[in-house]
């Protein structure tokens, strides 16, 4: 449940069936896949809602944040635009409070100057850069569930660092899922470690973060 504020980690190679596993979580499964067994969020079975039962319900309580994020942000739209877009979906309308609402989150993702990346480009920014946006972005609708799919398979080091220490702070308060296929990743982050292998649950077991991480180039 999203009130109860684990840090939740699934792992396992690349092909074993974890993202599939955030997409069902997620409700977007492709139309030929069929989920067996139950998901729960809040008391609610997410494979039993219709489709625009699970639309309105994800737009509300789900954010998920990509493995590229430079991917999903417009090429040709400055940030605060699209950051406003997510806005109004959310029904906030006013100018001044769509700006003081975006300056706020991209304060909270690291932009020590929050302005200037409001009036760049996305080809303006950086591979961390761009992620970070991507996590304000999705952190605008509030969402009770975070999930993080491999957030930093396109990050050097230093940016993984950086993503990885927000996603962190961000669980503090909000369930965030990481799907990773890195160990060291999931045992710097997790207080609890679910294994894939061949599309099927291996291993869950409790997990005693890191105070720090280290990587190898």
């Amino acid at each position: 449940t999203a009130d109860k504020v684990d840090r939740l980690a699934i792992v396992g190679e690349s092909g074993c069936g974890k993202t599939m596993t955030a997409m069902a979580i997620f409700g977007l499964l492709p139309g030929n896949c069929h989920a067996a067994g139950k998901i729960y969020l809040n008391g609610k079975n997410l494979l039993e809602l219709k489709p625009k039962e699970m639309n309105a319900f994800r737009g509300k309580a789900f954010a998920f944040i990509p493995q590229n994020g430079s991917e999903f942000l417009n090429p040709v739209l400055k940030i605060k635009y699209q950051m406003f877009e997510t806005f109004k979906a959310n029904g906030i309308n006013k100018k001044r409070d769509m700006r003081a609402k975006a300056t706020d989150l991209l304060y909270q993702v690291g932009f020590e100057n929050p302005e200037t990346i409001l009036n760049k480009y996305s080809f303006q920014l950086s591979g961390g850069m761009a992620q970070r946006v991507i996590l304000a972005i999705g952190l605008s609708s509030s969402p009770q569930l975070v999930i993080a799919d491999e957030p930093t398979g396109n990050l050097d080091s230093k940016n993984s660092l950086q993503v990885m220490n927000i996603i962190k702070a961000i669980s503090k308060e909000k369930l965030v899922i990481l799907v990773t296929h890195e160990v060291d990743l999931a045992n710097f982050y997790a207080s609890r470690i679910i294994e894939l292998q061949d599309g099927k649950i291996v291993k869950g077991y409790e997990n005693e973060p890191k105070e720090s991480l280290e990587y190898r180039l």
